[in-house]
């Protein structure tokens, strides 16, 4: 019979991170193409990357659907479509998981990329 572990009693024991790739703050703006479920039509949504990893990102718009299944996104710099599925989504925001996983300088790169105000 093994041991339970409860919280009391992993105080002092080193918890390892669950999260394999970290997430990068990024600020930049993107075009979303959208697919709902049990349609092929896309919508494209622009919308603004709030962070970003190898393996998915989270984004933010107005304009998203009620129900989203698959994205592919368009990041201004990278000159490539990088396709995903939605693992979660909220009232404003879509949690994607990317279906190939990116390179560390290619998220780095999108990390860098900062906007500039108009005065």
């Amino acid at each position: 019979m093994q041991p339970k572990k409860y919280a009391l009693t992993r105080l002092g024991e080193f918890e390892q991170a669950r999260r394999v790739y970290f997430r990068r703050d990024t600020n930049c703006p993107i075009i979303a193409h959208v697919g709902r479920p049990y349609t092929d039509t896309r919508t494209a949504v622009p919308s603004w990357m709030v962070n970003l990893s190898e393996d998915g990102c989270l984004i933010t718009s107005d304009y998203f659907p009620a129900r989203a299944e698959d994205v592919y996104i368009i990041i201004p710099g990278l000159g490539s479509k990088v396709h995903g599925v939605v693992r979660s989504q909220g009232e404003y925001t879509l949690n994607v998981k990317f279906k190939t996983l990116l390179t560390a300088d290619v998220v780095d790169k999108v990390a860098r990329i900062k906007t500039i105000p108009k005065n």
